[in-house]
């Protein structure tokens, strides 16, 4: 079974969940703006790189 898109918005939305709780709770590593920014940079890695795109079944931004 390939792997969707889905499942990278899922990966990436739970890593940015417990990062969020960690600096939120318990050790204030960094400012909320950087955590997001980082979340939303990480989120379109596969519409920028062609062999994560193909790996997820999405689409490149030039592709569309």
């Amino acid at each position: 079974m390939k792997p969707t898109g889905g499942a990278w918005l899922f990966l990436v939305s739970a890593i940015y969940l417990e990062l969020g709780i960690i600096d939120l709770f318990v050790q204030r590593f960094t400012e909320p703006f950087y955590l997001t920014a980082g979340y939303v940079l990480l989120l379109s890695v596969p519409l920028y790189i062609p062999p994560l795109a193909r790996f997820f079944n999405v689409k490149c931004i030039w592709e569309a």
